[in-house]
């Protein structure tokens, strides 16, 4: 495996741990141990494989479950502490994960991810575990292609590494969430997932639901089996707890007269929840909080209050704002179908609508009027220097300069950079025909813009003409050869959150800065190509 390819494998594997295992799994735990969540075969929910591709152009034959039969035929519990991974090793690593809203689905598909991720650290030639959540599919599009845009949209992996990986079978999805499809595509979206599955039939896949939400398909998924969550028992619950400390004593004295409470905590979400609402707070408020009733609206409010306050330190902001500007985030992030957030994620479309259009359009003024004063101030000097007489005309001819250059500048934006997108460059890259296209249309349209301004000033003579022709050719050259030369590459993974935004104003800078000192250099060419020649 070539350095490069091993850094990015590091890279994506790191970032699958930090995201998923350390900021999600271990965050939920806080110190106690993961739940031994009861599991049942559900074969019936799974199509059949009866017949293997013979060839590479071959297709798989999958047969719909007969649901005549009892229930019990499907219906196979796994004895308690039963592992993931076994379960994902007996189905060949093709499994769908099924449970009630809150059963866990997520954490066991984490637990799997763990298992998976030291899998591939210990073997390169492990397929790389990768977390897509289904809610930001929105039909009409392969899941294959889905996939690339979502390691580059949440992973931040450059598109053409993501369709390698996927090429050469190099990734092991875990598709979380089936059931936050939207309604009207939830079929359409099992069926995409059994046309990936033919194409990529080797592929292990996992993929979770809703159990509700899934009897509801008409379509079942091309898997080799299924599972279906438990909810825990009293016993479950009391032991989870006691693994925690005795911190909890309240809540668990509360489990065992509340009874809304502990049918609040068979979901292991919800007693999750409770958990962290009690940890952490003074004992004698949490046995106080054990003496009477928790519904679900006391539940929610001591949980949010807890984490707000949960890093603890002083806060720049009042629990207040930061409730208020968590909660814009978490609607923005779920009308956008995001789960993970990431900086370089913001785009100008999270904005109210005016408020958004005004936006865009101060920054498109704005830099059209940077161009003009920038073109203005260059007619100004450059004929100041020439003849004093000529201010009149220089400042037109500046004028005139800085809007074209701005008009220019302007398509150039709207061609290759979208207004309503931000989109970073980390990497470029120099391509010589895009270069010489780029220089022959800037050079022949920088002497066509200076034969208009020769036309402007007739007056003057031929020494002055041919400098302003030479020299804006000159500034076409060097502006549309950068302009159009240069090209994103982005087949290096970040490894820090935030580079792309550093790296991209970096290169900023590293443009904006040759680009200057060319048109610079250009100038101050035509400058003394006039000045020689009227010696």
């Amino acid at each position: 495996m070539e350095e490069k390819d091993q850094h990015n494998r590091s890279v994506m594997l790191q970032r699958v741990k930090t995201y998923w295992l350390v900021g999600v799994l271990q965050e939920s735990l806080h110190g106690a141990e993961l739940i031994d969540i009861s599991m049942t075969y559900r074969t019936n929910a799974v199509a059949a494989l009866v017949a293997t591709p013979t060839s590479s152009r071959g297709q798989a034959i999958w047969q719909q479950p007969d649901n005549l039969l009892p229930d019990e035929v499907f219906n196979q519990p796994l004895p308690l502490g039963t592992q993931i991974s076994e379960v994902y090793d007996e189905a060949a690593g093709t499994l769908l994960i099924m449970g009630d809203p809150g059963a866990g689905k997520t954490t066991i598909l984490l637990q799997l991810v763990s298992d998976l991720l030291l899998r591939a650290e210990m073997n390169p030639n492990h397929p790389i575990p990768v977390v897509f959540s289904l809610a930001s599919w929105t039909g009409n599009v392969a899941i294959g292609d889905w996939m690339v845009n979502e390691l580059a949209n949440r992973y931040e992996v450059p598109r053409r590494l993501g369709q390698t990986w996927l090429k050469n079978g190099l990734l092991l999805p875990l598709l979380d969430g089936l059931d936050e499809v939207e309604q009207e595509q939830r079929v359409a979206c099992a069926q995409a997932i059994n046309q990936f599955r033919q194409r990529f039939m080797t592929m292990p896949t996992v993929v979770t639901c809703r159990i509700k939400d899934y009897e509801a398909l008409a379509t079942r998924l091309n898997l080799e089996q299924a599972i279906v969550l438990q909810s825990l028992s009293l016993e479950q619950i009391d032991h989870y707890l006691a693994s925690v400390g005795p911190r909890l004593a309240g809540l668990r004295a509360a489990l065992q007269t509340d009874m809304t409470l502990r049918e609040l905590a068979e979901s292991p979400l919800m007693l999750s929840m409770m958990t962290l609402a009690y940890y952490r707070i003074p004992e004698e408020v949490a046995l106080s909080l054990g003496e009477r009733k928790m519904g679900r609206t006391l539940l929610f409010d001591v949980y949010v209050e807890r984490m707000v306050r949960y890093r603890g330190g002083e806060s720049l902001y009042e629990p207040e704002q930061t409730i208020q500007w968590l909660s814009w985030l978490a609607q923005k992030m779920s009308q956008f179908n995001q789960t993970i957030f990431f900086l370089e994620g913001l785009q100008p479309n999270w904005l109210p609508r005016n408020l958004q259009r005004n936006f865009v359009n101060r920054l498109r003024n704005r830099l059209t009027a940077v161009f003009i004063l920038i073109g203005l101030l260059a007619g100004v000097l450059g004929m100041a220097l020439l003849d004093w007489r000529a201010l009149l005309i220089g400042a037109a001819a500046g004028l005139i300069t800085g809007g074209l250059l701005a008009f220019f500048r302007l398509l150039l934006i709207w061609a290759r950079v979208s207004w309503f997108r931000i989109e970073t460059v980390e990497l470029l890259n120099w391509s010589w025909p895009r270069a010489l296209l780029g220089g022959g249309l800037g050079a022949a349209g920088g002497a066509l813009l200076g034969s208009v301004f020769w036309f402007v000033g007739r007056g003057w003579d031929t020494a002055v003409s041919g400098g302003w022709i030479l020299s804006l050719a000159l500034v076409g050259l060097v502006t549309q050869t950068v302009a159009h030369a240069l090209e994103k590459d982005d087949m290096k993974m970040r490894t820090k959150p935030g580079q792309g935004f550093v790296r991209s104003a970096r290169n900023g800078r590293l443009v904006g800065l040759l680009t200057g000192l060319g048109t610079a250099v250009c100038l101050g060419i035509g400058w003394l190509l006039a000045k020689w020649l009227n010696m």
